[in-house]
């Protein structure tokens, strides 16, 4: 008898332990700690109830509801033309995940990082792109919908190269490409619901293929003796034009002078003109007389003059006054 009220004691003994060992579990898994650079995807019999911010809270316990937890604090980086790890280990990529196809038919090897956040937890965790057969986490490294971000970006690349000429891609383009691209990326990944926020495209590395690079190289020196002589020319230009404008505001300045002169000149004889015109005028007689004096005066100035004169005793001597 003392055997059987063992047994029933030690019985009711487990029993008590299971009910207190289960209500310390769900009394643990029904607090939950979010960090400051996360954000908590609350799950209610497998359906989002909430989304909770940083700090400690109090739900129901597991198996009712879990908590995905997603760093939506850290800015990720996704590789474009390349892989991470095969660069850490010296691997180069395959000439199909590195070559694009520029808008002059030209060829270039191109990698770029696709810095991104994660705006939206939901999204990001049961957007478009998540395998079925896959519970994504934060916490066990790239999800199927990071690669998502990394086939987005590539076919954004693809148009955007597409409708480049090389020398632009090399050159000044570069800096338009990585704004262009970073908007599209983030536009596309928009409308597959990745639920990221795109905080910039980083070209990494831009190049001619190994074949033909000792070509691209004499083009490109080409280029740089080019712009050389553009610079010289500018240079040339800035140092004659100032030189060239100096000239001719002295030339101007000095027609202004001799036009005023000559102004002055024509106004004073034809002042003195109309006032030798008034005395004719008045004695045409004595007007005559010495504009024919004048007149000869001007004549025999221009050629060759012969004097006769008298002699004393008689006679004429002749004397000749060259010009």
């Amino acid at each position: 008898m003392t055997h059987g009220v063992n047994r029933r004691f030690g019985r009711r003994s487990a029993l008590a332990l299971a009910v207190v060992s289960v209500a310390v579990l769900a009394a643990w898994s029904s607090v939950r700690t979010v960090a400051r650079d996360e954000q908590g995807v609350v799950l209610r019999f497998g359906r989002v109830a909430a989304v909770e911010p940083p700090g400690i809270h109090v739900g129901l316990p597991w198996p009712f509801e879990r908590v995905e937890r997603v760093k939506s604090a850290e800015v990720r980086t996704m590789p474009v033309g390349f892989k991470l790890v095969d660069s850490v280990r010296g691997i180069p990529p395959a000439p199909d995940e590195v070559q694009w196809l520029t808008g002059d038919r030209n060829i270039v090897e191109l990698r770029a990082t696709v810095l991104y956040t994660v705006r939206d937890p939901v999204e990001y965790l049961f957007g478009t792109g998540t395998r079925p057969d896959s519970r994504p986490s934060a916490r066990t490294g790239p999800q199927p919908r990071d690669f998502a971000i990394r086939a987005a970006a590539e076919s954004v690349l693809s148009a955007l190269l597409a409708a480049m000429p090389i020398d632009d891609v090399f050159a000044a383009g570069k800096t338009k490409l990585q704004l262009d691209s970073a908007e599209r990326v983030q536009r596309l990944a928009d409308e597959l619901h990745l639920g990221i926020g795109v905080r910039g495209v980083n070209i990494v590395d831009v190049r001619a293929p190994a074949p033909v690079v000792s070509a691209f190289n004499d083009v490109q020196s080409a280029r740089a003796d080019r712009e050389r002589s553009i610079s010289e020319a500018a240079g040339y230009s800035a140092g004659v034009l100032p030189k060239a404008r100096a000239q001719a505001d002295r030339i101007l300045r000095e027609a202004e002078i001799f036009r005023a002169e000559a102004v002055e000149s024509a106004h004073g004889i034809a002042e003195s003109f109309t006032k030798l015109a008034h005395e004719i005028a008045k004695h045409p007689e004595l007007g005559r007389r010495r504009l024919w004096i004048e007149l000869a005066g001007q004549i025999l100035a221009r050629g060759r003059r012969i004097v006769v004169a008298p002699v004393p005793g008689g006679g004429r001597q002749t004397v000749f006054l060259g010009r």
